[in-house]
Parts: structure tokens; C-alpha cells; sequence
């Protein structure tokens, strides 16, 4: 039996007109990692994990091995948690209204930004931005995304109306990849823009819990099912899920991560012929 080490093969064999349903798959689990059900967690390009517990963030490398633990008390309840890049991790508590930083050991750098001084009164959520020292903040009050910058100088870049304009009913997630941002409506599909806030495409999809994307594909997670989506061609091939209860993912390195309510997985999908 022929494996596929990369899922990128299985979309030229899309572009081949080969039939998905020829390919076998099958779910390899490399790691996983204790969370409890309302903690926060994320992953970074390197594959590091961090993880919140009890007040304190604990980060683990590519290997499962935690390499530093800091207590986040003084900080406010967080609502995210974002690596901005590998050595800078973003504090985001929607209670506080505050954008906070640390190093990559998880020790504070400067001070703590406080919206109401960028003039966003609600800031529902943010998102890491490819663009140096930049985050994207929904505005959800007054229905603006805003690219502010880091090092509070410049000005924010802002997508007004959001809502009226594309008809939107909620913003569930919003991503940066690729230059291009992604923004999630449960109820209607993914839009996406360029960096200038231009809309490119609209993807028509309902009852998607979370979403990730890279270069090729558009990674998004129903209940107990991961659709793959190419960007080029638009084809799709659906896998179910290896494990239950799973309600958010993230992807890097060709490998996926699943949290369910006690844990987050980090899962290898492998094709065969």
C-alpha cells in the first residue's frame, strides 16, 4: 500500500479527475494535551503549544516537553491567546478590554494596551496579522475590524459596517493568512478579503465551528467531519473526524489539532492508494 505523506497530493489528484473516494486515509495521533473546558489554548509555527490552567499559561514544544509556565492573574480573564510570531504572544481579555504581550518564556514585555484608548469600546476578538506589529480587532459595538499596530504608532487601518455590507449576522472567527483575511459566519460561510479590506471571494457554508487555511487549502470543521477545500480549483474532500466531541482545530506543519473539552489533540492525517 502506496501512502501519501502530504494531503497536498490528494488535490492533484483532484486536478487529475481522480475520484476521492478511491483514497483511504487514516488519523495518526503524535501528541496530546490536558485542558480544562473553559481554558484557552493556541499553537504557533514551531508547533509549540500553550495551554491555560488555573490562571498560569504553560508552553510546550513540538516534542509535548513544557518548557516555561507563567502566572496571567494580574492580567484579567483571557479570552485569547495569539502568537503574533515565535517570540511574542498576545494576551486578549474581552472582560478587561486590554491587549497585553509576552516573550517567548512568557514574561511580560511593556504594558498592556487598553482599547477604550483606540477608541473600540466592545473589541469582541483579535487576530494575528502577517504584517510587523500589526493585529486585526473586531470592533463588535460599532461592526469595524481594525488593523492596529502594536507599537502604537501609525494609524489603524478600518473596515466600517461590516455587518450592513455583507449582510453578515454575527463574526464567529476571524484569521490572517496568506495576505488575505478570513472572516467566519456560522450561519452563512467564510469571506474573504485581500489586505486592503476588498472582498475576493465569498464561500457559501453553514454550521462550520472553526477554520484554518495555508497557501493551498481552506481547512474547516463541522461536527464530526474536516472538509479540505483548494483554493485553485474549489474541490473538496470531506474526512470524518478520528475523535469526538472536537469544537476547535487549528493546522500547521501538515499536522491538525483538535480540542475537545478535556484535551487538545495534535493528529497527522495520512492518504493512501
Amino acid at each position: 500500500m502506496k501512502f501519501l505523506s502530504t494531503i497536498w497530493i490528494v488535490f492533484f489528484l483532484f486536478s487529475a479527475n481522480a475520484q476521492s473516494d478511491s483514497l483511504k486515509h487514516s488519523w495518526v495521533e503524535k501528541a496530546s494535551y490536558d485542558i480544562g473546558a473553559n481554558e484557552v489554548w493556541s499553537v504557533d509555527v514551531l508547533e509549540n503549544v500553550y495551554v491555560s490552567r488555573n490562571g498560569s499559561i504553560e508552553k510546550f514544544d513540538s516534542a509535548g516537553v513544557m518548557k516555561f509556565t507563567q502566572s496571567i492573574k494580574s492580567l484579567g480573564r483571557m479570552t485569547q491567546m495569539l502568537p503574533v510570531n515565535t517570540m511574542k504572544l498576545v494576551h486578549f481579555s474581552e472582560e478587561q478590554q486590554t491587549i497585553c504581550y509576552l516573550d517567548n518564556t512568557l514574561s511580560p514585555l511593556d504594558d498592556c494596551i487598553d482599547l477604550a484608548e483606540e477608541g473600540i469600546i466592545n473589541g469582541a476578538m483579535v487576530a494575528a496579522s502577517n504584517q510587523p506589529n500589526k493585529l486585526w480587532v473586531v470592533d463588535d459595538l460599532n461592526s469595524r475590524l481594525l488593523l492596529l499596530p502594536l507599537n502604537n504608532s501609525g494609524q489603524a487601518q478600518e473596515l466600517t459596517n461590516v455587518a450592513g455590507i455583507l449582510d453578515l449576522g454575527r463574526i464567529h472567527q476571524i484569521l490572517e493568512r496568506n495576505n488575505q483575511l478570513l472572516l467566519l459566519d456560522r450561519e452563512k460561510g467564510v469571506y474573504m478579503f485581500d489586505l486592503y479590506g476588498s472582498l475576493i471571494e465569498f464561500i457559501a457554508m453553514k454550521s462550520i465551528q472553526q477554520l484554518d487555511a495555508n497557501q493551498q487549502m481552506l481547512f474547516t470543521l463541522k461536527e464530526n467531519e474536516l472538509s479540505i477545500r483548494a483554493f485553485k480549483t474549489g474541490d473538496v474532500f470531506a474526512v470524518k473526524l478520528p475523535i469526538g466531541g472536537v469544537y476547535e482545530m487549528a493546522y500547521r506543519n501538515k499536522n491538525f489539532y483538535f480540542r475537545t473539552a478535556t484535551h487538545v489533540h495534535k493528529f497527522a492525517l495520512q492518504f493512501s492508494k
